[in-house]
């Protein structure tokens, strides 16, 4: 209570103008507690205050006039690159150099929405995918057809020497007798020999070869192009990663 009083009165001294050292020697306390009360802001009350510092201004960059032009130029091209912004604002008078431009772009550059994957579940018998894989051998380069059913990810594969329509029939009529059955669907990923021209982003339909069309109608399976976001390629490459013959073979993989 002494020590508050104390305070009080040296807070009320401190305003009214006198100086540290008059109020210690009216108040009878050293020099040192005095500057020490003085430091710590407490006022009137007495409770030691906390110092508060507001937020630091760091130093201004040679880029700070360019930003908003650069996030403006790239709102409207965000594909435009970190050097050719880099010259533009060098012409407008920029002396920096190009790594702060390079960071600052890859920092404010427009990201493109990612489109999520969706999974997808095919029944039993329902769908298959065929690919032409390309791979260099110790024997040459030589093409794999690939065929896998979308429900059991059981899949056939046979090297050729090219990719030709026969060789994509005779690979399919194998690869049906080796499955036990024909799928009512099979899937195709850019084949000219198979779908000529895709026109359905404009309103149109699959333009699809017609000698292939016929072998289609005779084993009876419907012709579909694999779309993006539905390429199953990654996964039958995977299915014959290490494996090597110049004669074929097939393979099974679990799941779906």
């Amino acid at each position: 209570m002494y020590e508050r009083t104390i305070r009080r009165r040296f807070w009320a001294l401190l305003g009214r103008g006198l100086s540290v050292a008059a109020i210690s020697r009216e108040l009878k306390i050293s020099r040192q507690t005095a500057y020490n009360w003085k430091r710590s802001g407490g006022g009137p009350g007495g409770r030691k205050g906390r110092v508060r510092y507001g937020p630091r201004r760091g130093p201004g960059s040679v880029l700070d006039p360019f930003r908003e032009w650069i996030g403006s130029r790239l709102s409207a091209y965000p594909e435009l690159s970190a050097v050719r912004l880099f010259s533009e604002i060098r012409d407008a008078g920029y002396a920096g150099g190009y790594d702060l431009v390079k960071r600052h772009v890859r920092e404010v550059r427009p990201r493109p929405r990612v489109e999520p994957v969706v999974r997808f579940e095919t029944p039993p018998g329902l769908q298959g995918q065929v690919d032409f894989a390309k791979f260099r051998l110790p024997w040459g380069k030589r093409h794999a057809l690939l065929v896998v059913l979308g429900y059991s990810r059981l899949l056939w594969f046979q090297f050729y020497r090219r990719e030709t329509m026969e060789v994509l029939m005779r690979g399919l009529e194998s690869a049906f007798a080796y499955f036990g059955g024909v799928p009512r669907e099979l899937l195709f990923d850019q084949m000219k020999s198979v779908v000529i021209e895709d026109r359905r982003a404009s309103g149109g339909e699959l333009l699809r070869n017609a000698e292939f069309l016929r072998f289609a109608s005779h084993w009876g399976f419907r012709i579909a192009r694999i779309g993006r976001r539905r390429r199953g390629r990654w996964s039958v490459r995977w299915g014959i990663s290490g494996r090597g013959s110049s004669t074929g073979g097939s393979s099974r993989r679990t799941g779906t």
